[in-house]
Parts: C-alpha cells; structure tokens; sequence
C-alpha cells in the first residue's frame, strides 16, 4: 500500500474548511490530477453519497467513484474511492490553530492485483508528489497563500504573436495544457453576494455551479421567467445549502436594465462582484424598441449602463470586483466610435459583436483606472470556444467545424469564477484573462485604437447611455 500524510495551515475557519471539502466536486478545484468530478447524488452532503471523478494518473486518464463514508463536523471526514483496478481512502482532519486551522491529509492507495502492487515502488514518488502539489493549491486557497501573479510563457506569448498558434489556446487542449501550470485556486465564496448576467444556459449556467459551489449568495439575471426559475430550482437542488435568487430583465432594453438597478439597489446589502455575462449574436441586423442595434445593446450598452448605476452599490462592498466576459473575437475588430449602431456598410453579425466585445474590454480598462481608489478590482476576459447552445445557433458553421476541439461551460467559465475568488485579481487591475493568466489584447495589426478614438467612444457609449442613468 501507499501511504502519503500531508499537513497544512490557513486562515480560515474550520468550520468552513470543513464545509468546502465535505463538497468532493472541489477537488478539481486544487488537486491538478483531477480532470472532472461531479456528485451523482442529489441533495445535501451526507454519509454515503457518491462522486465521480476523472483522474489523470501519469499518461493515463482513469474514472473512479468515491463514497463520502464518514462525517464528523467540523472535525473530520473520509472518503472512499474505487477504480478499475485500485482503491483509496483519503482521510481528513480538521483543527484550530491560533491564526485559523490545521489540516492532516492521510491518503492510502492500494491495488487489487499482484501485478498492481508491483507497480507501487514506481508510482509512489509520482502520488507523493502531486499530493504534495494539491495541498499547495489546498493552502492557496483556504487562505495560507496568496499567491503570485500568473504569467504567460513564452511559448503563449509567441503562440499570440503569430495568431494561428495562439487560436489553438482557446480550444480543449489550449485550456488542458494551461491547467498544467496554474499555481492558483478560488477561495470559497461565503458571505459573498454575486450577480451574474446570462447564468440560465451555457457558461453562465456553468458559473452559477461553481459559485454555488464555493458558497456564494447568488443572484441570477434572466429573461424568461419560466426558464430563469427553473435554473434556479435547479441550482438549489445541486447545492440545497446554498442563498440564489433571481431577478427578471430583457437586458436588451436600457429600460429594463435601469428599473433591474433600482431593485437591486433597493435590497439591503452591498454587491461584491458583478458578473457581466449576458451576450448574444444576431446573424441580421434589428434594432430595439429604443432604436439601438441588439447587439450593441446586449453586449455593450447593458453591461456598461449596469455597472455604472451599481457603483455606489459595489464600492460599498469594499473589495468588490466586476469581470466582463469578452470574446476571443474581439481580436479580429478594433472600436468604430463614429458608427456604434453598425448603420454603415453591410451588415455582419460576427463582426458587430466582436466590436462590442472590444468595445467592453476598453470600458474595462476604463472602469479599472476610474476605481482603483475606490477599492474596486476591474477585470475583462474570454473563455475561450465553448460548446454552448448559443454558439450552435447562432454560428452552425463554424460550430460544425471545431465542435471536437470546443470546450465545455465547465472549462470556459473556470477564469470567470477564479476571477472571482482569487486574491490576485483583487490586487490588479484592468487585465484581460484566459485560462487565469493576463493576456494581450492585440494580435492583428490595425485593431489597436488611438487615444483619440478611445475618447471619441466613451462619449458616444456616455451619449447614447445617458437618457436611461
């Protein structure tokens, strides 16, 4: 048998050491092997439950089952897992220390067949060592380690340069291979309150889970009531434990998203990070009812007019943090301030929402110099390509052709959430991010604005905006 102790200190509460780790799907969260873990049972955290888990073991990609097989709050738990030809038994005590808590991990792995338990002498120091690498993610994320800014390698950042590369950074194996290298991890969320646009279908949804997860107050943003409320029924049967709301609003309409502020602003408390999510492309162009193009409203005036009538809200926050979730698109367009509303030229719908995409990673950088005093973080980034109903609908071609190499709403929404639970991006601004590291926002030549049309675009976005503030 292998036996493997490890032991860590952090700064949080046991109780909450204990409630995040009884929730066996964070284990992808800080164990780098771990690929995907879902729980296969409903309800609340209790003996017995199940979980499934997807593990890369050296060159090898094995499933397992694991069974949450004793619980002693917030003292202690045990989980016991299966694979093919293998068994585990991770063992995990929990107590005070004088800056928060300790932790002793106990692993036993023991193999089933005699040619198995051969291979233990040559596997060990493998286990050992990606052990000893997850209870560093383990203590980042508890709050032992804040962690250093993560930097792109010079392979990405020639990969970027040379354009074609660097697209194969936003499929699957763009996002698997960055895993690889991520020193960091989201803390758990508690009495943190995120509102988060767009969460009924594809990433958003998949942000919602993760949020959830780390034990965030949630409130989701929708258009259809009917759909919005079933998600949030299904949010709450996934986490039973967990604070979600949600709120109604045609987020294309200024309207909407004005009278959406009034009742945010109205509930008692402050919001600690806002997700602007929401999205959409349109392959023809059509103008709202307030005579905007859709896509320019959706993806660039609603976000814009959110935030700004949420400030007060979010600077009462005190470390509140706003993400805006751009596209890689954005790196084929550069900002037309002088033709906003696309009433120039033939109109292409791919090409009006990568404008608006770039048009939200300058407001970024905007916002990110505007509140800096006011101790709010700033942050734009993009997912990648993500196999969502969004992206089947609204560009089948190209859906077709890169299906295989697509992620999933999992992958695509990781640096949403690590956004925002990171103690990095608490301490920096304005950045743009894939796959939880800064990246350029330049590839192609001719996209970069001047410091005059980047004036010239504030004042259209502040002009066309100003009526609804």
């Amino acid at each position: 048998m292998i036996h493997i102790v490890e032991t860590i200190t952090g700064r949080c509460r046991p109780q909450e050491v204990y409630d995040y780790l009884a929730d066996f799907t964070n284990v992808q969260a800080w164990d780098p092997t771990v690929l995907a873990a879902r729980a296969l049972d409903d309800g609340p955290f209790r003996r017995g439950m199940r979980f499934g888990l997807k593990m890369q073991i050296g060159l090898r990609c094995v499933s397992m089952t694991y069974h949450l097989v004793a619980m002693d709050p917030p003292k202690r738990l045990v989980f016991f897992g299966r694979g093919a030809s293998f068994k585990a038994l991770d063992v995990i005590e929990i107590e005070p220390a004088p800056k928060g808590f300790r932790l002793v991990y106990t692993v036993g792995i023991a193999f089933d067949t005699p040619a198995g338990s051969r291979l233990e002498g040559r596997v060990a120091f493998l286990m050992r060592a990606n052990a000893r690498r997850a209870m560093r993610c383990l203590r980042t994320i508890l709050g032992g380690d804040d962690g250093r800014l993560p930097k792109p390698t010079a392979l990405t950042v020639l990969a970027d340069r040379l354009v074609l590369p660097g697209l194969a950074g936003f499929t699957r194996l763009g996002y698997r291979l960055a895993r690889r290298r991520w020193p960091l991890a989201p803390r758990p969320l508690a009495g943190r309150r995120i509102l988060l646009t767009g969460g009924t279908s594809g990433i958003g949804r998949a942000a919602a889970h993760q949020f959830l997860a780390l034990g965030g107050d949630l409130t989701l943003v929708g258009r259809d009531p009917e759909k919005t409320a079933a998600v949030v029924r299904d949010l709450r049967k996934q986490s039973p434990a967990a604070t979600v709301d949600f709120e109604i609003a045609d987020l294309s309409r200024l309207a909407a998203v004005r009278d959406l502020a009034q009742r945010l602003r109205r509930r008692s408390g402050p919001i600690h990070i806002l997700i602007n999510n929401a999205g959409a492309l349109f392959d023809r162009r059509e103008e709202t009812p307030e005579g905007f193009e859709r896509t320019l409203a959706t993806d660039l005036l609603s976000p814009y007019l959110l935030t700004r009538l949420l400030l007060p809200t979010l600077q009462a926050a005190r470390g509140a943090r706003i993400i805006n979730v751009s596209s890689g698109g954005m790196y084929t367009q550069k900002i037309h301030p002088a033709d906003l509303n696309y009433n120039r030229g033939v109109y292409d719908g791919p090409t009006a929402y990568a404008r608006a995409k770039r048009g939200l990673v300058i407001l970024s950088e905007v916002w990110a110099a505007e509140l800096r005093e006011h101790n709010v973080s700033v942050h734009a980034m993009h997912p990648g390509w993500v196999d969502t109903p969004g992206l089947q609908s609204s560009l089948p071609g190209f859906y077709r052709l890169v299906r295989p190499l697509l992620r999933t709403p999992d992958e695509g929404a990781d640096t949403i959430t690590w956004l925002a639970a990171s103690p990095v991006a608490g301490r920096t601004q304005g950045l743009f991010w894939l796959d939880r590291t800064p990246r350029t926002t330049h590839t192609l030549p001719g996209t970069r604005a001047t410091a005059v049309e980047r004036r010239l675009f504030l004042q259209a976005v502040e002009r066309l905006v100003a009526p609804y503030l």
